[in-house]
C-alpha cells in the first residue's frame, strides 16, 4: 500500500471566503522504539508547498526518514521536510508528514511546532501540537498571565488550565519561555525546573474533578532578553502517568524600545573668519555652471589612491590629503548636486601636486588580548592640505585626484555650522562605508575568523572608485534633493555621533541613506531623541542601526566592534536584547541580502502619480527589512507597501515591508526597507546586483515615491516639484558589497 507523506484530504465541510480555518496541528506517535511521529496540520492559506518544519522532542535520536520528500536538519531540534515535487495546496487541505526512526527521550509531554511554508515565503499553516498525552483528554483551555511581560526582566507567570479527567493529581508540568532562568518558587507545593519545564507537585495527593480549574504561579522567573510570541504548553497527570489535562497557548513577551541616554546639544563650532553667516539657497547654488569633468571613466581606474584626514568638515577647517601615486597629480574638489543635470560643480583645484609611492598599509593591532586586524595607512606622508573657506558651500563633495592616466576619489562632507535650521538633513553612512572597505587588507566581512574588529578612516576606499558607497547608493538622493531645490543640508555618521543632540536644531526632517548599518550608542540615542523631539525620519534604505560600534576617541577616526564575545551575533545591537532591534526604532527589521526582485505599485498614497500595477523590476535589492511579528511595533504602525525578495544565500522567498508610524511627539517615521531608492533616482544601480538597468518608467516612479515620502514624512514642509530630473553625466556603474548578516 502506498502511504502518501502529504495527504491532501479536503475537509468535508464547505469553507467560505470568510470562514475561520484553524491549523489544528496534532502530533501522534506509534508504539515501540524507534517510533514514527506523524505531524498533521490544516492549510490556512493556499499556495505551492515549499517545505514543512517540525520540532522534535529535545534529546530525540535516531536515523530519521520520510517518504515523498527529503528530511534534513533545519536547526538543533528542528527538522525540515521538502516535497520531491511542487505540491499545490488549497485552504482546508490536511497535511500529514510521517517521520520514521525516531527514538524519543523519557519525559513529556512536549509542545511541538509545525509550520508549512509556500514557495513565495508565505506561511501556509502554522501551529503546535502536544505529544505524550492521551488524545481523549478534553482541551485544557490553557491561559498564561505574566505580571511583567518584558524580556530581560523578572516576572511571575501564572499557568491556568481546566482539568479534563477526574483523578488524583500528582504533578503539573509547565513549559517555560526559552532562555528563562532564576530561582523560581510557587505555592502549596514544590517546584523543580529541568529541560525548559517547571514541574509543580502538591504537598499531598490532590483529588480533582473534571472541569476543575488549576492555577499555578511560577514566581521569580527571569525572562530571556529575547522574547516574541511564544507557544507554551501545560499538562497535569497522575502518579501513574495518566493525563488529567493538556493544552497550550501563546504568550506575547514583547520588549519595548530600549531606554537611551540623553545626548546634550553641545555647541556649534561657531563663526570663523572668512565664513559667511548665511549660505546660498539650494536652487541658487544649483543655477551655477556645472561640469561633467568630475566623472572618472573606467579607463582611468588604477593603483592611484587617496584619502582625506576628515570625513566631514566645516568652514574654517583645513583638511589633509594623502595620495599614493608617484606622479604629479591634479586635485579638484567638486560639490555634488544637480547643476543642469551634470551632477557637480568645481569648487577648488590644485594642479601639479607632487606625490610619492606610499608604503603599504599595515594590518594588525591588539586590544584587551583581541586581534584587531585593523588595516591602516595612517603612516602615509601628507601630500597636500585643502583649506575649507567660504567658497565651499555646505554639501557632499568628491575630491578627484588624477595623474599618470589614472584617477580616484576621496569623499568629503561639508557641514553647515552656521546655526541655520533646514527643512531636510541627508546623512552620509560613512561608518558603514568603512565596514565594507577592504583597501590594503581586510574589511569587517573578510571572514568570521579574520575580519577586522577595528576599522579606521585612515585609508582610501576600495569601493566606488574611492567614493566608498556614495556613488553606488547615495548620490541619487543628493542629486534628487538638489534638483528639486529643497532646503537641504548634509552630515555624516561621525557628525551624528558628535553633534547628535543638535538634530532638532539643525533640521525638521532627516533622510537616512540606503545602507546606514553601523551605529554607535550616541548615534542611536541621538536618532531616538530626535524622533521624541518631533524630528521626522525617512529611512530610505534597509539594515539600518543593525550593528553596534564604539568610536575609539573623540577624533572618530576609528571604531571598534565586538566580534569576540559571540562572533557575528555580538556585533549586533539585538545581541543586547529585543528592545535594541531596529524595528522598535524605525518600524521594520533586517532579514537578509537579496537578489533583485520586483515591486508592483498599488493605489496607496506612496504611489500617488504612478499607475497602479506598474512593475519596478529590481527595486527589491541589496538588503531588505520586514515587520517581524515577535518584535515591538509602534502604536498605529502600518505597512504601506510590500513585495517578496529571494535571499542570496538560501534562495528562499522573503517579505519586504515599507512601514510608517507617527510618534507621540508627532514625528513621522518611514522605513523604506530596500537599498534601491538612491540608485533608481539616477537610473544607475550597482553593477553586481544583476538587476535590470532602471528604465525611464522605473526612475520616474521611484522619483514620485520619494517625493510622496518627503511630503508625507515632513507633514507638508517639503513640497516637491513634479518635474523629472535626469543625470546627464555618464557615470560608470559601481560594484557594491553586501553581506547576509546572521
Amino acid at each position: 500500500m502506498l502511504f502518501l507523506a502529504v495527504v491532501l484530504s479536503v475537509i468535508s465541510s464547505v469553507l467560505t471566503a470568510t470562514a475561520v480555518v484553524s491549523a489544528n496541528v496534532t502530533v501522534t506517535a506509534s508504539t515501540g522504539s524507534p517510533t514514527t511521529l506523524t505531524y498533521r496540520g490544516t492549510i490556512t492559506r493556499a499556495g505551492v508547498l515549499r517545505d514543512v518544519v517540525m520540532a522534535v522532542p529535545p534529546g530525540s535520536t535516531g536515523r530519521i526518514t520520510s517518504v515523498n520528500g527529503t528530511v534534513t536538519t533545519a536547526s538543533p531540534g528542528v527538522l525540515r521536510w521538502r516535497p520531491a515535487k511542487p505540491i499545490a495546496v488549497a485552504v482546508g487541505a490536511r497535511l500529514a508528514i510521517p517521520l520514521y526512526g525516531l527514538r524519543l527521550p523519557s519525559g513529556g509531554p512536549w509542545s511541538l511546532v509545525f509550520k508549512a511554508t509556500g514557495t513565495t515565503g508565505a506561511v501556509l499553516s502554522s501551529g503546535s501540537g502536544i505529544l505524550g498525552l492521551q488524545a481523549t483528554v478534553p482541551p485544557a483551555a490553557v491561559k498564561i498571565i505574566a505580571t511583567n511581560p518584558i524580556p530581560g526582566q523578572t516576572t511571575t507567570l501564572t499557568y491556568a488550565g481546566t482539568v479534563g479527567r477526574a483523578g488524583v493529581l500528582s504533578s503539573v508540568r509547565m513549559q517555560l519561555p526559552a532562555g528563562a532562568s532564576g530561582a523560581v518558587t510557587s505555592i502549596n507545593g514544590t517546584l523543580a525546573t529541568s529541560g525548559g519545564y517547571a514541574t509543580w507537585r502538591p504537598r499531598a495527593p490532590l483529588s480533582v474533578k473534571a472541569g476543575a480549574r488549576l492555577s499555578i504561579p511560577v514566581n521569580g522567573l527571569v525572562l530571556s532578553k529575547y522574547g516574541g510570541i511564544l507557544t507554551l504548553a501545560m499538562s497535569a497527570s497522575t502518579s501513574t502517568g495518566t493525563a488529567l489535562m493538556s493544552g497550550s497557548t501563546t504568550l506575547a513577551l514583547i520588549a519595548p524600545p530600549a531606554a537611551m541616554p540623553a545626548i546634550p546639544p553641545g555647541s556649534l563650532p561657531g563663526g570663523r573668519a572668512g565664513c559667511p553667516a548665511n549660505w546660498p539657497a539650494t536652487a541658487t547654488e544649483n543655477a551655477k555652471t556645472g561640469t561633467a569633468d568630475w566623472v572618472i571613466p573606467p579607463s582611468m581606474n588604477g593603483a592611484l589612491a587617496a584619502y582625506l584626514t576628515q570625513t566631514s568638515a566645516t568652514c574654517g577647517d583645513i583638511v589633509g590629503l594623502k595620495v599614493t601615486s608617484g606622479d604629479p597629480v591634479s586635485v579638484v574638489a567638486y560639490r555634488m548636486g544637480y547643476y543642469q543635470g551634470l551632477g557637480a560643480r568645481e569648487i577648488w583645484r590644485q594642479d601639479g601636486v607632487p606625490t610619492v609611492i606610499q608604503p603599504d598599509p599595515t594590518t594588525g593591532g591588539t586590544d584587551n588580548g583581541h586581534d584587531l586586524r585593523m588595516t591602516s595607512a595612517a603612516h602615509w606622508s601628507m601630500t597636500t592640505t585643502i583649506p575649507i573657506d567660504g567658497t565651499w558651500v555646505p554639501g557632499t563633495y568628491l575630491v578627484k585626484v588624477s595623474g599618470g592616466g589614472v584617477a580616484s576619489y576621496a569623499p568629503l562632507t561639508i557641514r553647515d555650522d552656521s546655526g541655520a535650521k533646514h527643512d531636510l538633513l541627508i546623512q552620509q553612512a560613512t561608518a558603514t562605508w568603512q565596514a565594507y572597505n577592504n583597501y590594503g587588507g581586510v574589511s569587517f566581512y573578510t571572514s568570521l575568523a579574520t575580519g577586522s574588529g577595528r576599522l579606521t578612516f585612515d585609508r582610501p576606499y576600495a569601493e566606488g572608485q574611492g567614493s566608498g558607497q556614495f556613488l553606488p547608493l547615495e548620490q541619487g538622493l543628493v542629486f534628487w534633493a538638489e534638483s528639486k531645490g529643497l532646503d537641504v543640508t548634509y552630515w555624516t555618521d561621525e557628525d551624528l555621533d558628535a553633534f547628535g543632540g543638535q538634530v532638532a536644531d539643525r533640521a525638521r526632517t532627516v533622510f537616512l541613506p540606503g545602507h546606514d548599518e553601523y551605529y554607535s550608542l550616541r548615534m542611536r540615542a541621538a536618532l531616538s531623541q530626535a524622533i521624541a523631539a518631533g524630528v521626522n525620519v525617512a529611512n530610505l534604505g534597509a539594515n539600518t542601526a543593525y550593528r553596534r560600534i564604539t568610536y575609539t576617541d573623540d577624533s572618530r577616526r576609528a571604531w571598534d566592534i565586538d566580534r569576540y564575545t559571540a562572533g557575528y551575533t555580538s556585533t549586533t545591537w539585538r545581541y543586547l536584547g529585543d528592545g535594541y532591534a531596529s524595528q522598535p526604532l524605525l518600524g521594520a527589521e533586517y532579514i537578509c541580502a537579496v537578489v533583485g526582485n520586483t515591486l508592483t505599485t498599488t493605489n496607496g498614497w506612496l504611489f500617488d502619480g504612478v499607475e497602479p500595477g506598474t512593475d519596478l523590476p529590481g527595486f527589491v535589492a541589496g538588503e531588505v527589512d520586514y515587520v517581524q511579528p515577535g518584535l515591538y511595533q509602534q502604536a498605529g504602525q502600518a505597512i504601506v507597501a510590500s513585495a517578496t525578495g529571494a535571499c542570496r544565500t538560501s534562495g528562499q522567498a522573503t517579505p519586504m515591508h515599507v512601514t510608517t508610524y507617527t510618534a507621540p511627539s508627532g514625528a513621522r517615521v518611514l522605513n523604506g526597507s530596500t537599498f534601491a531608492y538612491g540608485c533608481f533616482l539616477v537610473a544607475r544601480c550597482p553593477s553586481n546586483w544583476a538587476v535590470p538597468a532602471p528604465s525611464v518608467t522605473s526612475q520616474q516612479a521611484v522619483g514620485a515615491m520619494v517625493a510622496n515620502i518627503a511630503e508625507w514624512v515632513s507633514r507638508g514642509d517639503l513640497v516637491v516639484p513634479i518635474d523629472t530630473a535626469k543625470l546627464r553625466a555618464a557615470v560608470p556603474k559601481q560594484a557594491l558589497a553586501t553581506a547576509s548578516q546572521p
